[in-house]
């Protein structure tokens, strides 16, 4: 009877440790299935806001062509107002506009276009510093989305 007990105590032990790896087996599927969700998610995203981009670069291109004295204008107000919204939209899905000019030049966010020269006026600052910015950069989530297309002073 006691040999009958033992082996039946060992079958459970088994069992139940067959159980506990099949469980944890299972949570760490569960977490890697649920990584993998949001990578696709956020791949998604990118894509999406890689064919948004040029749309907003050439706003802000129109934005800068609109005259001072116009910008009282009903067409103009509504024009920025649609800029505006899309400014919103970014920031709400957690993208940021990489601020550059008047900064250090860094290679991790910043993609050199160009130098300027300090002694012509038009460069601003120390040598290094991002003196104009050519085309936005962008980041999602602390992920570069895309580098800021600057101009250098020498």
């Amino acid at each position: 009877m006691e040999k009958e007990i033992e082996k039946i105590k060992k079958e459970r032990d088994e069992y139940l440790d067959g159980w506990k790896r099949a469980k944890a087996d299972f949570l760490n599927y569960k977490k890697e299935e649920e990584e993998r969700m949001q990578a696709t998610i956020d791949f998604s995203r990118r894509c999406l806001l890689e064919k948004i981009l040029p749309i907003l670069d050439n706003l802000a291109r129109a934005e800068k062509e609109i005259p001072e004295g116009e910008r009282e204008n009903k067409v103009y107000k509504g024009f920025l107002q649609i800029v505006s919204q899309w400014q919103e939209f970014l920031k709400s899905e957690g993208i940021e506009a990489i601020e550059s000019v008047g900064k250090p030049f860094d290679p991790k966010i910043h993609e050199a276009v160009g130098e300027v020269d300090p002694s012509t006026g038009s460069g601003q600052g120390e040598s290094g510093v991002v003196a104009e910015e050519v085309e936005k950069g962008y980041i999602m989530n602390g992920t570069l989305i895309r580098p800021a297309k600057v101009k250098v002073v020498k």
